[in-house]
């Protein structure tokens, strides 16, 4: 029988050797996990390697529940639909990761939640964690649609819900097949067609005279013009020697209402008002739209720019931007984010392409909230969305007449620098109570009214019609 002080010292033995092995348990856990972060980019590293073929790694769905990405046996990404390729990315030992399986690899690893007792038990038992599934924001029915529209021309496709900031689709093309980056992935990043890049968040096209949309907010914001004041182009004018002609659209030559300047997309009257705004009031809307800044997007996005860092801010330069062209390249994300402003009363949404994770069919953790931030004035906006229907009801937009349906929208054609222009058109519907906002860019496209319009068209019915 052991005496209290003997029991007393085996106690603490027990304890001292307790506390011991957590540290030891605590040591080994930090060193793997934090100090010995050079192992965790070693081609060598088991655990890095199983990361990238983890068949319990949770599977992407589309916001109706379908599966769109799930891991076979062996631990491959399997992807169910190609028009996805640009939003899902990749997930490659070789080339890393990209899309949303970057953006949210933590849920999709199982590493979003839990402590050091769940760390501990791994590090201890070697128990894999359990991955959640992700649901995103993608309609199937909008992406399908965008992507039967769009088809094998090269551009891009985005739809946003105007009030709380859901991609509904999002396309672009030409796409390419995740699962076999391992044996396509040179000739993909060689390829001059540039299929691994995502043109519609980081593609910089011209936006043509979509961008007369920030323009005409400016001016109208600035009380310079309302739609009812009357402007006036005489054939052509001249800025700084360098001359814009107003001949080659019907309501070019003469006087008439700013807004059918708008609708028939006068150059020559936007570049006059761009240098009657000046440099500070059009970069002050631009930016308040969301250029020159990076978007708060999950996906790698490009800044969308006004110019060239360090271009000198001319008149010449000014005109040619105010009425879409100079040095001005936009993303279809971000034409996407002016029409869903001018939808939702001059709000621009956050743009969101995660909604929640799943796991045993039980929503663990909501991953986004709707968010917004105004752009413009209300007044200006109801303004801009009876402009823009007016380029539809007056015939400018091909493809947009969806029985039962107002849609508004601005046409763009705009020049590449090659010879070529590309085709856009941006949009939204119902007129009344906007459920979707698009962006379509065409590349090479030709006339943005005839070629862009109608794509947004099937997009927007897609939408409206479920």
């Amino acid at each position: 029988m052991l005496t209290p002080d003997a029991f007393e010292r085996r106690a603490r033995a027990l304890i001292g050797a307790g506390l011991a092995a957590f540290l030891a348990v605590t040591a080994a856990l930090a060193w793997w996990q934090i100090a010995a972060t050079g192992l965790a980019h070693e081609d060598r590293n088991p655990r890095l390697l199983a990361r990238f073929y983890d068949p319990n790694r949770g599977r992407i769905l589309d916001r109706d529940g379908n599966v769109v990405v799930e891991s076979l046996a062996d631990g491959r990404r399997y992807l169910h639909d190609a028009s996805y390729a640009h939003i899902v990315g990749y997930l490659d030992p070789r080339y890393g990761s990209q899309g949303v399986e970057l953006a949210y690899d933590s849920v999709l690893a199982g590493q979003r939640t839990g402590g050091w007792l769940d760390a501990i038990r791994q590090e201890l038992l070697r128990e894999k964690p359990a991955g959640a599934d992700l649901r995103l924001t993608i309609d199937p029915a909008a992406q399908r649609a965008a992507a039967a529209a769009l088809g094998g021309r090269r551009g891009a496709v985005v739809a946003i819900d105007p009030r709380a900031g859901d991609i509904l689709a999002m396309v672009s093309v030409p796409t390419f097949d995740p699962g076999a980056l391992g044996s396509t992935g040179e000739a993909l990043l060689s390829d001059p067609a540039a299929p691994l890049l995502n043109r519609a968040t980081q593609g910089l096209y011209p936006p043509g005279s979509t961008f007369k949309t920030v323009t005409a907010a400016a001016a109208l914001e600035a009380g310079i013009v309302t739609p009812e004041t009357i402007v006036e182009c005489p054939g052509e004018i001249v800025i700084d020697g360098f001359p814009i002609s107003c001949r080659n659209t019907p309501q070019g030559v003469g006087t008439y209402p700013f807004s059918a300047a708008f609708t028939y997309s006068v150059n020559a009257v936007f570049a006059r008002l761009g240098v009657e705004l000046g440099w500070a009031r059009l970069e002050e809307t631009a930016r308040a739209f969301g250029f020159e800044a990076a978007p708060p997007f999950p996906l790698e996005a490009a800044v969308s720019r006004l110019a060239r860092p360090g271009s000198e801010r001319s008149t010449v330069l000014l005109a040619s931007t105010a009425f879409g062209q100079g040095e001005l390249l936009a993303t279809p994300l971000q034409m996407a984010l002016v029409a869903a402003a001018v939808a939702s009363g001059g709000e621009v949404p956050t743009p969101r392409i995660a909604l929640d994770a799943w796991r045993a069919g039980q929503r663990v953790e909501v991953l986004s909230q709707p968010s917004s931030r105004r752009a413009i004035d209300p007044g200006v906006a109801v303004q801009l969305q009876a402009m823009m229907r007016s380029v539809v009801t007056a015939g400018q937009a091909s493809g947009l007449a969806i029985p039962g349906v107002a849609v508004a929208g601005k046409t763009g054609t705009a020049e590449a620098g090659d010879g070529t222009s590309h085709a856009w058109f941006i949009g939204f519907a119902p007129l009344e109570d906007p459920q979707v906002a698009v962006a379509v860019v065409v590349e090479a496209g030709g006339q943005g009214g005839a070629v862009a319009a109608p794509i947004a068209g099937a997009v927007i019915e897609a939408v409206v019609r479920r």
